[in-house]
C-alpha cells in the first residue's frame, strides 16, 4: 500500500516557512507550476497492459500486491463480519460447489493463475463481491428461496463470473492508482493557493472532492458493464449457460430496486433493464462459446 501512501507534496509546500515572504510565495507556486507537468508525465510510467483488453492503463499495483491487498480486504471483511454476529458457512455442499464454479471460470480467464479463493458468509444479505486478486466472497442471501438473485448452478455462475471478471479487469486497483493520483495532484495545487490564501485552499480542495465523488460512480458503471461484458463470456467457455445472466437481471428488474437491501449487490449497480438489454446484445456470440464448450466437454 506505500504507493498509494497519503500525497505529501502539501506538507513540504506548507512546512517550509508559515509566514512566508512575497519571494517564498512565488518560489512555492513557481515549484508547484514545475512538479504538476512532471506528476502529469509520470502516469504514463506507471501504465500497464490490461490483459483483458490489451490496452495499456494506469495501474500502480503489480499482480502479487493485487492479492496481497486481496487478502487484507478479506481479513477485513471477516473481522467486521465476526464483529457483527455472521459467521463464516462451513457446509461442505456448498463450498464445493462454488470452488468447482469458481476453478471452472478462473480457469477460462485472462488470469488464471491468481490464487482465487471462495468465503461464504452465514448472513442473508443478497451479495457477491471480488477482492483484487481472486478473494471472492459470498453472502447466502444469494441462495433465498423468496428474496435471493440465483435459482440454478448457471444463475450462480453469471454472478461469479461477473465478480471474477472484476478481478481480471483489476478495477479495484486501477480506480486507486486513478485516485491516487488525483490526490497528489489536488494537495499540489491546494498547497500553492494556501500560501496565498487559506480559504481559497480550503475551496480547491472541496472543488476537487466533489469532482471525485461525481467522477467516481461513473467510472463504476463502466466497470460493472465491463465486468458484464466480459463475465458472460468466461461463463460461457467454462460451460455454463449464459442465457443465465440474463433472466437474472430481467428478474432483478421486475422488483423495486430498494426491495433488495441498500447492502445488496443491486444497491450502487447500474439499471438491471438497462444490463439485461445489453446482455442480450451479447448473447448470439456468447451461445456460440457456449456450444463449443459443450463440444469440447463431449470429446473428453
Amino acid at each position: 500500500m506505500g504507493k498509494i501512501a497519503e500525497p505529501s507534496f502539501g506538507i513540504i509546500l506548507e512546512s517550509v516557512n508559515t509566514q512566508p515572504d512575497r519571494a517564498s510565495r512565488r518560489l512555492a507556486q513557481q515549484f508547484a507550476l514545475m512538479a504538476l507537468p512532471v506528476l502529469l508525465l509520470c502516469a504514463p510510467g506507471c501504465t500497464t497492459l490490461d490483459v483483458v483488453t490489451g490496452k495499456q492503463v494506469m495501474n500502480f499495483y503489480t499482480l502479487e500486491e493485487d492479492s496481497q491487498l486481496g487478502r487484507q480486504v478479506l481479513h477485513r471483511n471477516i473481522e467486521q463480519m465476526r464483529k457483527a454476529g455472521v459467521a463464516i458457512n462451513q457446509d461442505p455442499v456448498r463450498l464445493r460447489q462454488l470452488s468447482n464454479i469458481v476453478t471452472r471460470i478462473a480457469a477460462v480467464s485472462h488470469l488464471p493463475d491468481l490464487p482465487y479463493t471462495v468465503t461464504l458468509f452465514h448472513t442473508g444479505i443478497v451479495n457477491a463481491a471480488a477482492a483484487p486478486g481472486g478473494a471472492i466472497m459470498v453472502f447466502e442471501g444469494l441462495f433465498d428461496p423468496q428474496k435471493g438473485l440465483v435459482r440454478d448452478e448457471d444463475e450462480l455462475a453469471a454472478v461469479l463470473a461477473h465478480e471474477i471478471a472484476h478481478v481480471n479487469c483489476r478495477h479495484t486497483t486501477e480506480r486507486l492508482s486513478a485516485l491516487a493520483l488525483a490526490g497528489l495532484a489536488t494537495e499540489l495545487i491546494a498547497s500553492c493557493a494556501e500560501n496565498e490564501d487559506a480559504e481559497t485552499a480550503q475551496a480547491l480542495r472541496r472543488v476537487f472532492n466533489i469532482a471525485a465523488l461525481l467522477v467516481v460512480p461513473r467510472y463504476s458503471r463502466q466497470d460493472e458493464y465491463e465486468a458484464d461484458r466480459v463475465g458472460i463470456f468466461y461463463m460461457a467457455r467454462a460451460g455454463y449457460d449464459p442465457r443465465a445472466a440474463v433472466r437474472i437481471w430481467k428478474r432483478v428488474a421486475e422488483k423495486e430496486p430498494g426491495g433488495w437491501g441498500p447492502l445488496s449487490i443491486l444497491a450502487t449497480h447500474p439499471g438491471a433493464a438497462e444490463r439485461a438489454r445489453a446482455l442480450e446484445k451479447l448473447l448470439p456470440e456468447a451461445m456460440q462459446e457456449y456450444e463449443k464448450a459443450g463440444r469440447r466437454a463431449a470429446v473428453y
